[in-house]
């Protein structure tokens, strides 16, 4: 959505044997035929999309076909 600008981080958890934690992860996403991609925001500059818009039911069943390693993902919709 920011075409690169913004990164983000791997969530990695520290365990802490003596204490007990509670974890609830919260998941949101769009409509499953919803277009994803860069915000015509970002463009307004005249920079180039560096991803191309994809149906989000598309990148998710990609997402969930692959094992998890990192954000390798994401290479789906590069252009």
């Amino acid at each position: 959505m920011s075409n690169g600008r913004y990164k983000s981080i791997e969530h990695r958890v520290v365990v802490d044997g003596n204490k007990t934690r509670i974890s609830m992860p919260i998941f949101v996403n769009p409509a499953p035929d919803a277009v994803i991609g860069t915000l015509p925001e970002v463009l307004e500059n005249g920079e180039e999309p560096h991803y191309k818009q994809v149906v989000f039911s598309d990148y998710f069943n990609y997402f969930f076909s692959k094992a998890h390693d990192g954000k390798k993902t994401i290479e789906f919709a590069k252009i």
